[in-house]
């Protein structure tokens, strides 16, 4: 195509773009039946000289929705003039001029051009560098200009940069190599100002500060930008602040550095890191906070919110924060949309963590490392309509969850550790919900699941996709099966018959293994010996029962009190009597229990984490329960918690059926304690001596 004349599209009155890029036109004659076009690229073309006449048929037409594309024309001169009472709605001339000479002087020829958008620059991967220089930009003063972008120009300093730019209301400077501002004063009306992929590594403070009318300011993608020195706080109407994909350490934002009188939209994402202090008290409209991907403190940890009335969107994705408190979003009672995925939540405040954000509609939660679900979690988000617990530790949806949600609308629930849903379960998912996402979960296709696997096929039916990643994980007969192809035969009578069965045969199992496996090789053992009850010799008046990690009480406490007082007991301890060259369950039943009077069981954390201590103590019972010969005196060397007995059944009744002695480091106590110990050990023969 040599010319926009050739084209035949005066019969297509609603076209509004037109490419013609990458052709042979070397003139810019547009036809008038294109004056109706939103957009004509003309890129790529072989336009070197623009000339007058060829714009006269566009001066004065109502061309004020046309934006004119010339990028990557070799532009070596344009006609004084040629664009003088034209009017257009944006210009794009980058990679047109390769000096900065020829960038001057079009600039100065284009003057009388009436324009909303002008972009001016070179492509980053251009041979061709072109440098800003002194005046480069004077043409700018001959322009009716609302809006320029700058991109891909070398820049060093600014002087006589911003002495046209009194009218421009929006400023940007993209992949510059600019470090740095000079000192100037400016006149000027901008309202928004930009500065992306530059060398700064300071805010341009001397410049912002005298954009006494900025609204909007964005400073992103500087890899080299790290910190903040100076306040924004003159900037009273500012409201959009974007500080995102830098790399600010900020140690107390959102204070006196940052303006917020006015302030709707913050932006602080991909950062290294930045430090919540104020509360952001001085920000009553803020609208929106962005600061996923940023390290940040405080949050979850106080209620850093609790002033944000207004705001309708909290991006805290990927920030690693722990939510500890339960008012950790208390204040937001507008809030639309929160987004908290790679964030982590203490068990105990799930329940009520959500309770004000009676506003949301949209709550992200993956990966954020959920096993449980309380009934009460969503108790208060009737109007929330989208729900994601992907990638999280789920092993179940149960259906009290979701009942108080009744707009929901998308539920995505992939990669988890479901192997099912329960049918209260499917009946809620299937009313009024029009998305929901099961996929990459590890689903059971056994018969237990045979209602989940109809509902999948039924859904199936409906919407081909629902399924696609829908498959099996057990049984390993049908591990990778879509669950839409399972099609099982169950009979409910032999499951439940086979199942009653299972339990039967493991409960005796167990009764197997507690009272015989563990006990009767000990009566053997007796009966082996030839062991009499009446000719048995007591040598020791207690067997010491305790933790390894407990010796040194023993040896610098017990026995020094014991066999060293009057009267004097004999004490049986594994590491002195036991013999050597002997099997430890005979040194620990012939040698220790059978020898002694009494079992003396040192309880710590340490005893409960020892395996030997909790067998010797069964033993000593069993021995007890067998003969009758074997008292048994507890003693409790440290405090031990609930949940440390849990796995020890049959020590937790002993100690709540039985009194104990309890180790006092004051010194009035522990001669109660002796005291008590020594009549106990006195009473020999006896079993449970009352203490």
């Amino acid at each position: 195509l040599a010319s926009l004349s050739e084209l035949q599209v005066g019969h297509f009155p609603s076209l509004q773009e037109l490419n013609a890029a990458k052709n042979c036109i070397d003139r810019l004659h547009i036809p008038s039946f294109l004056f109706k076009l939103h957009v004509l690229d003309l890129r790529a073309n072989r336009i070197a000289k623009i000339n007058k006449e060829d714009l006269d048929n566009l001066r004065g037409a109502n061309t004020s929705n046309l934006s004119l594309i010339l990028s990557h024309n070799s532009i070596n001169s344009i006609d004084p003039g040629a664009f003088r009472f034209v009017t257009l709605q944006l210009l794009h001339l980058k990679g047109c001029f390769s000096h900065e000479d020829i960038m001057k002087a079009s600039l100065n020829a284009i003057s009388g051009l009436r324009i909303q958008k002008l972009l001016i620059g070179q492509y980053r991967n251009s041979p061709t560098k072109v440098h800003f220089k002194e005046n480069l930009l004077e043409g700018l003063c001959g322009l009716e200009v609302e809006e320029l972008t700058i991109m891909g120009l070398y820049i060093t300093f600014t002087n006589t940069f911003f002495g046209c730019m009194e009218n421009i209301t929006s400023l940007r400077f993209i992949h510059t190599n600019l470090y740095q501002f000079s000192h100037e004063s400016i006149a000027s009306n901008m309202q928004k100002f930009e500065l992306k992929y530059s060398a700064i590594v300071k805010t341009p403070f001397y410049i912002i500060s005298e954009l006494k009318n900025l609204k909007e300011l964005r400073i992103t993608n500087n890899e080299r930008l790290t910190n903040i020195d100076y306040s924004l706080e003159t900037l009273d109407k500012l409201e959009f602040l974007d500080l995102s994909k830098n790399n600010i350490m900020m140690r107390s934002c959102c204070d006196e550095s940052i303006p917020g009188k006015s302030l709707k939209h913050l932006n602080f994402s991909y950062n290294s890191y930045i430090g919540l202090r104020s509360f952001f008290l001085n920000m009553p409209h803020l609208l929106s906070l962005d600061l996923s991907h940023s390290k940040v403190d405080s949050v979850g940890q106080f209620p850093i919110f609790m002033t944000l009335y207004n705001l309708t969107y909290l991006d805290l994705s990927y920030t690693s924060c722990h939510f500890v408190i339960h008012c950790s979003f208390c204040g937001l009672f507008n809030l639309v949309e929160l987004r908290v995925p790679h964030t982590t939540f203490a068990p105990d405040i799930l329940a009520s963590v959500f309770q004000n954000l009676s506003s949301l509609r949209l709550l992200d939660m993956e990966s954020c490392g959920l096993r449980n679900l309380p009934n009460e979690m969503f108790g208060h988000l009737k109007r929330l309509q989208v729900l994601n617990l992907s990638k999280n530790k789920l092993m179940e949806l149960p259906a009290s969850v979701l009942l108080s949600l009744f707009a929901l609308q998308h539920l995505n629930i992939r990669s988890n550790n479901i192997q099912g849903l329960s049918n209260d379960t499917i009946q809620v998912l299937s009313k009024s919900l029009e998305k929901v996402d099961l996929s990459d979960n590890p689903y059971d296709c056994s018969c237990t699941q045979e209602q989940f696997l109809m509902w999948v096929r039924e859904m199936s039916i409906k919407n081909p996709n629902f399924s696609n990643h829908l498959e099996c994980k057990t049984p390993e007969h049908l591990q990778g099966s879509l669950l839409r192809d399972v099609n099982l035969k169950c009979s409910w009578t032999l499951i439940y018959i086979a199942m009653l069965l299972s339990v039967v045969i493991v409960f005796l199992l167990l009764l197997v293994y507690h009272f015989y496996l563990k006990n009767s090789f000990l009566y053997l053992c007796f009966c082996h010996r030839g062991y009499k009850k009446s000719a048995t010799e007591k040598t020791y008046d207690a067997f010491v029962i305790h933790s390894s990690l407990d010796e040194e009480w023993v040896r610098e406490e017990l026995l020094p009190e014991l066999e060293g007082g009057d009267p004097s007991f004999q004490l049986c301890v594994h590491y002195r009597n036991f013999e050597a060259g002997k099997l430890i369950l005979e040194n620990i039943f012939y040698n220790g229990i059978c020898c002694s009077r009494n079992a003396l069981v040192l309880l710590s954390p340490n005893f409960i984490e020892s395996k030997w201590c909790s067998f010797e103590f069964r033993l000593a019972l069993f021995w007890r329960f067998l003969e009758d010969e074997c008292g048994i005196i507890l003693i409790l060397l440290e405090p031990i918690r609930e949940d440390q007995l849990k796995h020890m059944y049959v020590l937790k009744k002993y100690l709540s059926s039985k009194t104990y002695l309890k180790w006092d480091k004051n010194h009035k106590e522990r001669e109660v304690f002796w005291k008590r110990l020594r009549k106990a050990l006195t009473q020999s023969r006896k079993v449970d001596v009352p203490l």
